[in-house]
């Protein structure tokens, strides 16, 4: 019996709803999607939405918001006829072998879980978007199953160029773009420059390094986030490297984890 599934990867500057037809072990269909601010008008324009959906039986939610924001989302979920809507989905994952597994952020764990339906191997995850993130899954070969062993948080692009004219009196703020020199002539361009390839640059190194120490220096990079345009448009990020791009990798992460539990146990439900 097909059920339709709401996955909602909720972020500090996006939300992503993305409905999707879930039917077993077949691939979940993705039905409709829409990308919102973050802001005060989330929860209304999400209402709207779904009001011209099909109805939808269940939600997963992975959130990195803040916790008002979360539940003035899943307010308008209930309110919107979603009978079970689940903000702490199990992503069915090893995280026993790092510090305080209950801190993890979910956008790391379910983009791990993505990786793992997507390449049913060990991969390093990259997730560019206001922070970048870079973790490292590890996969039994044996039985299939996938560990979340740890990784790196650091600044994305905008953000770092936000720091830089925040913590200084003479420095402008730039707008970064995917691609720029490294040899900036001018200070906007010396700007440029600093942010993005130094972007590049953190993030290929963390990609090498976090591989090396967590086993797996040959495994796939797994590349999603709204950021990750720059990484795709540097000439030297993927040198050497199985790159592999995938948008939707925190919501495929949702779906994969809610099919697992269909028919197994009921979702939870938050109201």
């Amino acid at each position: 019996m097909s059920t339709r599934f709401l996955s909602v990867d909720l972020g500090n500057s996006r939300c992503k709803l993305r409905l999707w037809r879930v039917d077993g072990p077949i691939p979940a269909e993705l039905l409709a999607s829409l990308d919102l601010d973050t802001d005060g008008q989330l929860a209304a324009r999400a209402r709207t939405w779904l009001g011209a959906q099909p109805a939808v039986d269940a939600a997963g939610v992975s959130c990195v918001a803040s916790a008002a924001i979360e539940a003035e989302l899943v307010r308008a979920f209930v309110e919107s006829g979603i009978a079970a809507v689940d903000v702490r989905p199990d992503p069915g994952l090893v995280i026993s072998s790092v510090a305080h597994p209950e801190r993890i952020g979910r956008d790391r764990l379910f983009a791990a879980r993505g990786a793992l339906e997507r390449v049913r191997a060990s991969a390093i995850v990259v997730d560019a978007g206001t922070a970048l993130t870079v973790d490292a899954l590890r996969v039994d070969p044996i039985t299939g199953r996938g560990e979340f062993v740890g990784g790196a948080i650091a600044p994305g692009p905008r953000l770092l160029a936000a720091a830089l004219a925040r913590g200084t009196a003479n420095l402008p703020r730039v707008e970064p773009i995917p691609g720029v020199r490294a040899l900036g002539q001018d200070t906007h361009a010396a700007l440029q420059s600093g942010v993005v390839v130094g972007f590049e640059g953190a993030a290929r190194e963390l990609v090498l390094r976090i591989g090396a120490e967590a086993g797996i220096p040959e495994a796939p990079v797994l590349l999603t986030g709204g950021a990750r345009g720059f990484l795709v448009a540097s000439s030297s990020f993927a040198r050497g490297l199985r790159v592999i791009e995938e948008p939707e990798l925190v919501a495929r992460g949702l779906v994969a984890a809610f099919a697992a539990h269909v028919g197994s146990s009921d979702p939870k439900c938050s109201k």
